[in-house]
């Protein structure tokens, strides 16, 4: 009874995630010495985040649900107050922010679907592992 339950709180947490648009809506990666990216900005307005960018300091803050993110273009993240280490830093094309696909995953909590032939990629929510319960 215990497994139904819980199956179906996570299958609840998916139907409730945040992702307004098709869950399956696909960004355009861009390949920069051989590593994917994606823009922060196209991601942040599907996931409806509140997005600010600071011109001055090259840095952008984000907050999603109950997250809260600042990312320049250096290789660490601050995320809810503690650093994350990126796998490449980010870099800007104009106004727009490009980070690796490991950001975006760190920062929403998703599982990252990459189509390596079109150079698109997809996002679903991360489902957490589910706890083993101890027999009685």
């Amino acid at each position: 009874m215990r497994r139904r339950v819980a199956v179906g709180f996570l299958l609840g947490m998916v139907w409730a995630w945040p992702l307004r648009a098709n869950e399956r809506e696909l960004f355009e990666v861009t390949m920069r010495r051989g590593q994917p990216f994606v823009s922060l900005m196209s991601v942040a307005q599907a996931f409806q985040a509140n997005l600010r960018i600071i011109p001055d300091e090259r840095a952008v803050n984000l907050q999603f649900d109950n997250q809260e993110a600042s990312i320049t273009d250096g290789t660490v993240l601050t995320l809810n107050r503690q650093l994350v280490v990126l796998s490449v830093a980010p870099y800007w094309r104009g106004g727009e922010l490009f980070v690796p696909l490991d950001a975006v995953q760190k920062i929403f909590y998703v599982t990252v679907h990459w189509r390596i032939h079109t150079r698109q990629v997809a996002f679903s929510p991360a489902l957490p592992p589910l706890q083993a319960q101890p027999r009685r």
